[in-house]
């Protein structure tokens, strides 16, 4: 993985981690996001922890058309998405982005605590 994006798993969980919010950072995301996706059995549910905590990360321009080409691309597919956050405002803007997508069938939700959006993501549903 390039500086700024680290991926891990935590069982079925996949942990995204960005530093940085560079070009590099954000194609190699979209790359691991894909394959995640694109590895879960259409009936079954992805499971994704997106850690953009670091202050050096923000929603760039290549951050908003990449989320929006991968996120439309895979409305369709079932899956959970928990976005860890730092800033208290930067879930409202996510909320807006998200918004302005349509119908999803996959569930966002956003945390400023690690371990209550690990939690949300074990929930079976």
């Amino acid at each position: 993985m390039p500086a700024g994006f680290y991926a891990a798993r935590d069982g079925d969980i996949a942990i995204h981690t960005f530093t940085n919010s560079s070009e590099i950072a954000i194609d190699a995301w979209a790359e691991e996001l894909c394959h995640v996706i694109e590895s879960t059995p259409p009936d079954q549910v992805f499971r994704v922890l997106m850690d953009v905590s670091a202050r050096q990360v923000s929603f760039n321009g290549h951050a908003r058309n990449t989320s929006l080409e991968l996120f439309t691309r895979y409305k369709h597919r079932h899956g959970r998405l928990a976005f860890l956050f730092s800033s208290k405002p930067a879930p409202h803007f996510a909320r807006i982005f998200f918004a302005s997508l349509g119908k999803l069938t996959f569930e966002r939700e956003f945390f400023s605590n690690r371990e209550r959006a690990m939690d949300w993501l074990r929930e079976i549903k």
